[in-house]
């Protein structure tokens, strides 16, 4: 009997060209300065403002910070996010939604 390698295709990642417009809805749609969502995010507001004018991006840990906020208040999918534009080419959105729900 030989041993069977599983192959992995990995996907790649990156924040979508239009985030800081998403960023700037998702805010809007919650209502909150940008003092109290730089303050959930533990960012400053002047870093909150770089993302949302597209001259910075925040790092793993913050974006991940931006989507539990917005999981939190019912804004994550369809003001910040589309799974079906935002996911890697090849990913099947509904075999996803079966197989979680």
């Amino acid at each position: 009997m030989g041993v069977q390698r599983l192959r992995y295709r990995r996907a790649e990642w990156r924040l979508p060209e239009d985030f800081p417009v998403r960023l700037a809805r998702f805010q809007e749609a919650s209502g909150l300065s940008t003092r109290a969502l730089a303050s959930l995010l533990g960012v400053s507001p002047y870093r909150l403002r770089r993302w949302r004018n597209g001259e910075d991006d925040p790092n793993p840990a913050h974006l991940f910070a931006v989507l539990t906020v917005a999981g939190a208040m019912g804004l994550r999918d369809g003001v910040l996010m589309c799974p079906e534009r935002d996911l890697p080419d090849g990913i099947d959105v509904e075999a996803l939604r079966r197989r979680a729900g």
